[in-house]
């Protein structure tokens, strides 16, 4: 290393060397994960995996475990010591590292297997690697790897005074969320996606009227009899379009509103249209329409709502009220989850739904105004009482705080911290027994417990829906045969002759005179059956995309499509990198590379591939121009793409299921961690639990129907709260008394190993704390030639990536959570949650364990990102940012830090080798 490069690095501001460090070990990372996608990853890891000889024969385990330095460690100090593993014998843990486990991964990685980005976005090589893996690694070994500087960065705050404000006002707001539902009119509260809002804010009974014809005739909502219309259906749900939309000038937002009554059938049309239109998009789960329930018939207003229905108009004559309540608003989920996506909103299929002017009107009538106040009261109680859920948990969360004063000091310090409250448990089988900390602990658990059951089957848009399926799965499960079995037979035997029947290798039969027949495992084939129904599925939305969406003058680009999915990994790599290179839209990439043929050579195909250019572009501003007609190319030719791709992954799936390492996976699998669970838990009566859980699940289906179809609309808040929880208060003891039945017959220590396992996390994560040098990283040049302008350069642009995208994310969560700028009551109880939790160590941070409070927010916000992205609803304005600042940053480029891998990766393997915990 020169003295100017020394000179350099030893000028480093604490926060450059610590963005830095971060940099070269994100850098590091990435590398690792794609290395580990790639046939004969395994022994890159080194021992206990197989090591393969070099050309001249020599075996070198340090040399292969030095290449994967990060992975390597990880995968040796907390992967192979998973407690349930290394209760095995070293023989049998040996075989299943290299006799099982090798041999799938390297089958698997031949496969190649697509990524979950590549099915949706472009790709770079940043994004190649799964975000929240990467994440949750680059915390780990960020918060542990320090360098000279690096608790100097540390201990300092580098939150600007406005920014600590803002905070303060944030975690203020959180604390006194008050609930107010959006009026009709006040479209500024609104939730928007792709500048839209759908609300269906009333449910009109049509089954005894007969309506005046319309200006024109509509075949699918009515049958034509001479002057008047008879209805063909019961019950019309009003729906309320807004369009949010810019003034000419940009700074004014205005607002277009309607209502439109459409009936159940008109949604199973709509379904069924988009279905045709967009194969591969709307093969989405998300995007299933909901189904009618027969429980779903109101409730008598003038039995159980004397309050409201003495605001029923007199005029209206309804004797029942909130009918169809749970389809009203498993119909809005829906058409919410649709508005999710900008093809569907400016899609000519949904816009007829939604603008069909024969049906739209300006106002509600007086019978609808009723009926929607109702609902909308009924909505308010909802949220409110998920607020006593949060007001009574925050009760019991001030108590855990103060009983867990000492208890975080003591797990700060002393990480067996732990293990103690685990050898309470051994000693009582009553909660009522425990210690003071454990007792307040237990109210808590159940409270969020108690929560989430009502959050999940009775407060949100589907979930009359997750009801009835749990209720259907209760009805069918064998109870009796499963507590016969239990009760007087050996569990471990049952369970392991299953297992041999399920893997049993049976003969099939075949049926073409060209081909043998095999022998394979009936799981197997089970699944094998499964994945044939997706395959049939998928050429069905393949021959719709070929025959109805994409003529013959673009056969060359579904030809090239279909090679791609044929390729081999390097190849596929060289066209990411292509694609990144050339900042272009991946699709667009594939359709024109010369990696692939048939190439594009005649000026008739570079026609078209413009064509397809300017289809990408208008699909790219559908929001700002609002005319799918031009994006239609790129879109049918992108869900071409899309379904190939699952395609391919089915068949690889369905290959994976017929070879052998996929069978001895699983029966080696369920050897070592199942097993060991039925012998603890056959010895802890579980027979009695089991019964014990059947009852439990009896009452909560029984109160939960009750609950959902008519006590939620009577009963208030705090009735429905202390229902809910009292009923897991009825049933806690039977939990008390099998935790303690485990743990006392775990004869093989596996929770208390699984204890210590959590314990050596943070043991690790403390150690700079107690030795530095143990995990000091000293980043140096070691002969390497930088020009040094560019280094500081890209040095502060990634300084500056991370730091600015760290105050969008705030600014977003920040302005979501302001009253007035369109967040939902939802949004707010959310809020209200991770506040209360949040006082669980109270004003312990994630430093005190030695995790970055700004990396850990990072982290955070690169799960949000993720989340986000994946459904579809990460905010425009913000994903556009984003981009932006990505764009930016790529534009100054990694060239001088990324010649520091090497000296980097070399510290790595030198500093993790002697660390031994």
């Amino acid at each position: 290393m020169t003295a100017e490069g020394k000179e350099v690095l030893d000028q480093l501001s604490p926060t450059q060397e610590h963005f830095l460090k971060k940099y070269l070990l994100e850098n590091r990372l990435t590398i690792e994960l794609h290395e580990l996608s790639k046939p004969g990853c395994c022994q890159l890891l080194g021992p206990p995996f197989k090591i393969q000889s070099d050309k001249e024969g020599n075996n070198n385990d340090e040399d292969k475990h030095q290449s994967l330095p990060l992975l390597s460690f990880f995968f040796k100090q907390f992967v192979t010591e998973f407690p349930f593993i290394t209760n095995n014998s070293p023989k049998d843990q040996l075989n299943f590292w290299q006799n099982t486990v090798q041999p799938f991964i390297e089958k698997f990685n031949q496969g190649n297997i697509s990524s979950s980005d590549e099915r949706r976005n472009n790709i770079t090589k940043r994004k190649q690697v799964n975000k929240k893996f990467l994440s949750g690694l680059l915390l780990f070994f960020n918060s542990t790897l320090i360098t000279d500087k690096d608790l100097i960065y540390q201990n300092q705050s580098h939150l600007k005074a406005s920014d600590t404000g803002k905070i303060d006002k944030l975690q203020k707001s959180s604390n006194e969320v008050a609930i107010s539902m959006a009026g009709l009119h006040e479209y500024e509260l609104f939730q928007y996606k792709n500048d839209i809002s759908i609300n269906i804010v009333s449910v009109r009974d049509v089954s005894a009227t007969s309506v005046p014809a319309y200006t024109s005739w509509n075949p699918l909502r009515y049958l034509r009899t001479s002057d008047t219309q008879v209805q063909t259906h019961n019950f019309d749900f009003i729906l309320q379009i807004t369009t949010r939309m810019n003034s000419l000038d940009g700074d004014v937002i205005k607002y277009k509103s309607h209502f439109i009554p459409r009936h159940y059938h008109e949604f199973k049309l709509l379904s069924q249209s988009l279905k045709k239109a967009y194969p591969g998009l709307m093969a989405s789960k998300s995007f299933d329409l909901p189904v009618k329930s027969k429980s779903d018939q109101g409730i008598n207003s003038q039995e159980y709502e004397p309050s409201i229905s003495s605001k029923v108009s007199e005029n209206s004559g309804q004797s029942n009220s909130l009918y169809r309540e749970k389809l009203r608003l498993a119909l809005r989920g829906y058409l919410r989850s649709l508005i999710s996506r900008p093809e569907i909103v400016h899609s000519k299929e949904f816009l007829k739904f939604i603008n069909d002017e024969n049906l739209i009107f300006q106002s509600l009538t007086v019978d609808d105004l009723v009926d929607y106040n109702k609902r909308l009261e009924s909505e308010k109680k909802a949220f409110v009482t998920q607020l006593e859920f949060q007001h009574q948990a925050s009760k019991v969360m001030l108590q855990l705080s103060s009983d867990f004063d000492e208890f975080k000091s003591n797990l700060i310090m002393k990480p067996d911290t732990i293990l103690k409250i685990f050898e309470d448990i051994e000693k009582s089988s009553s909660i009522k027994s425990q210690s003071k900390v454990i007792r307040t602990f237990n109210e808590w658990c159940k409270l969020e417990v108690a929560a989430t059951i009502y959050q999940m089957f009775l407060s949100q848009d589907n979930s009359g829906e997750w009801l009835n399926k749990c209720r259907r799965f209760h009805r069918l499960f064998p109870y009796n045969v499963v507590y016969g079995i239990l009760r007087f037979t050996n569990p471990v035997k049952i369970v392991g002759k299953v297992i041999d029947l399920l893997l049993m290798n049976i003969p099939t039969i075949s049926f073409s005179g060209s081909e043998k027949g095999e022998t394979r495992n009936l799981l197997s084939i089970i699944f094998t059956l499964l994945l044939d129904e997706d395959l049939t599925d998928f050429e069905k939305e393949l021959t719709a995309l070929r025959e109805d969406k994409l003529d013959t003058d673009y056969d060359v680009f579904l030809e090239r499509i279909e090679a791609y999915c044929q390729l081999d990994t390097n190849i596929v790599d060289d066209i990411r990198e292509e694609s990144m290179i050339k900042s272009q839209d991946f699709l667009l990439t594939i359709l024109s590379t010369e990696l692939i043929l048939p190439r594009i050579q005649t000026s008739l195909d570079q026609f078209k591939f413009n064509k397809i250019k300017e289809s990408y572009e208008a699909y790219s501003h559908l929001n700002e121009d609002k005319d799918v007609t031009k994006s239609e190319l790129y879109l049918n030719l992108k869900q071409y793409w899309q379904v190939q791709i699952r395609k391919k992954d089915t068949n690889l799936l369905k290959q994976l299921w017929k070879e052998p390492e996929l069978t001895r996976l699983l029966k080696d699998s369920i050897s070592i961690f199942y097993q060991p669970l039925i012998r603890v838990f056959a010895k802890a009566d579980m027979h009695v639990v089991f019964r014990s859980f059947q009852i439990f699940m009896d009452d909560l289906m029984k109160d939960l129907y009750l609950l959902s179809n008519k006590e939620i609309y009577y009963l208030n808040p705090f009735q429905i709260f202390e229902r809910i929880k009292g009923l897991l208060d009825k049933h806690e003891e039977v939990l008390w008394e099998f935790l303690h039945n485990v743990y006392v017959h775990d004869e093989q220590h596996l929770f208390k190993g699984i204890v210590k396992w959590t314990e050596k996390f943070l043991l690790f994560l403390r150690l700079k704390f107690v030795n530095e040098e143990a995990v000091k990283l000293i980043i140096s040049l070691n002969g390497v030639s930088l020009n040094e302008e560019l280094f500081i350069k890209q040095l502060n642009a990634q300084t500056n990536r991370v730091v600015e995208k760290r105050r969008l994310f705030k600014e977003y969560f920040e302005n979501k959570s302001l009253i007035g700028k369109g967040i939902s009551a939802q949004d707010k109880i959310d809020e209200g949650w991770e506040d209360v939790n949040g006082k669980l160590f109270g004003d312990t941070s994630a430093g005190d364990f030695g995790v970055n409070q700004e990396d850990f927010e990072e982290f955070n916000n690169m799960h949000a990102e993720a989340d986000l992205d994946a459904d579809g609803t990460l905010d425009n304005d913000l994903k556009k940012k984003l981009l932006k600042l990505e764009e930016d940053v790529n534009e100054i480029g990694t060239s001088e830090l990324d010649k520091l891998d090497g000296t980097i990766k070399t510290q790595l393997s030198i500093l993790l080798k002697d660390i031994n915990l």
